[in-house]
């Protein structure tokens, strides 16, 4: 059976998991990588330009980064067709330019003549391309499967809507995300397929020498309300009553989440406040420094503080919710806690006891796994297949 040429287009915020997912498939597909940056999304966490004014709309990514930061990516990259990044420089997500914008990738993709054309994660401003597809030539996957508690808008419901509707296969990173989309979305539950999430390897490659000393507790990521953020500052008195000696610092820019710093103010020897985006570099030795990570999430879909985390080879305190119980093993890789401030308490105060995060530790696949790298690829196959016969 022929090789299907697939057009793999993924937003700055995803291209992390996306490396992962990758590898699985590169050698049976004929991959595009296509990489959407927009002046919102210039910084993730893998991912960062300084500015965009100076491209075009098309670029060979190979051309734009530095060829130190080039080497990186090269091993995600090989046996890939291309690279390229698709520059919106409107700050409308709809908007002229971005009408523009996906006029442009809808004629590309007629263009190049692609088998399928999947989309890691539904782009409001890619949206206008839909247009220019065949009938059965969208592949999505959907990170989020129905907005998190504080960040609802009815434009990317108007968004997801259209992907939805268009979609051929609909593929997920959690058995949660996929039951939670199939409770709204009845009509659609036979397009479904699920995939693994792998440790997102290529912050490590930041990671430098060993620390003798493990120093503070760490909260990393955007500052959301679903993250539970208020929950965990309610904890940490709680847990420095018990052991007055730890640190804590919590790193991210806030998503019109506004953090209470009264705590903050209280406890200025024991908790540090990281209020900007962390460079990979940055944040890898942040992690690197950190004696676990904590999740107090109000809803998990899926977690890619964790895959970092995981990587890293820290082990996580999360909350016992949506896909964290599916990648935690509580008590052996990490631990699970309910989403209040006293359980959160006591689950970082039994991580701490006598060291007991460094056994979990031991227990982190923080490794490429085999069996879910040929889950994903036989998944995947079968989908690019069966979209390449239909077509």
């Amino acid at each position: 059976m022929a090789r299907p040429r697939v057009l793999y287009y993924v937003h700055t915020y995803f291209l992390d998991s996306c490396l992962e997912t990758l590898q699985s498939i590169k050698h049976h597909v004929d991959i595009d990588l296509l990489i959407e940056v927009s002046p919102d999304s210039r910084k993730s966490t893998v991912f960062e330009l300084p500015e965009t004014k100076q491209f075009n709309r098309l670029e060979n990514l190979k051309q734009i980064l530095s060829p130190d930061l080039w080497h990186l990516f090269q091993p995600y990259f090989d046996n890939l067709s291309s690279v390229e990044v698709l520059f919106f420089k409107g700050k409308s997500m709809i908007g002229l330019d971005s009408i523009k914008g996906g006029f442009f990738l809808g004629r590309l993709i007629q263009s190049r003549n692609y088998d399928v054309v999947h989309f890691d994660t539904a782009s409001g401003r890619a949206i206008s391309c839909l247009l220019f597809l065949k009938k059965n030539q969208l592949a999505l996957t959907i990170h989020d499967p129905i907005p998190h508690v504080g960040e609802e808008s009815l434009l990317l419901d108007l968004v997801r809507y259209f992907y939805k509707r268009q979609a051929r296969s609909i593929s997920f990173y959690s058995s949660y995300s996929s039951g939670l989309f199939k409770k709204y979305n009845r009509r659609l539950n036979g397009r479904l397929t699920q995939l693994r999430l792998q440790p997102y390897s290529f912050i490590a490659q930041f990671k430098q020498t060993p620390i003798p000393h493990r120093r503070f507790i760490l909260f990393f990521g955007q500052l959301s309300y679903y993250k539970g953020i208020d929950l965990l500052l309610e904890a940490i008195p709680k847990v420095l009553h018990v052991y007055p000696n730890e640190h804590f610092v919590i790193a991210g820019k806030s998503n019109g989440f506004v953090i209470d710093k009264k705590l903050l103010d209280e406890y200025p020897h024991h908790i540090t406040f990281i209020d900007d985006y962390l460079s990979v570099e940055q944040l890898s030795q942040l992690i690197h420094a950190s004696k676990f990570v904590v999740c107090p999430y109000r809803e998990a879909t899926q977690s890619g503080v964790l895959m970092t985390a995981f990587a890293m080879g820290k082990t996580v305190m999360a909350t016992n919710i949506g896909a964290f119980r599916e990648y935690i093993s509580d008590g052996i890789n990490g631990m699970l806690t309910h989403p209040e401030p006293l359980s959160i308490a006591n689950g970082i105060m039994t991580m701490v006891a006598s060291d007991r995060y460094l056994d979990m530790e031991k227990n982190i696949a923080s490794g490429y796994s085999k069996s879910d790298s040929n889950h994903n690829r036989n998944t995947l196959m079968g989908v690019y297949h069966a979209m390449e016969t239909v077509n």
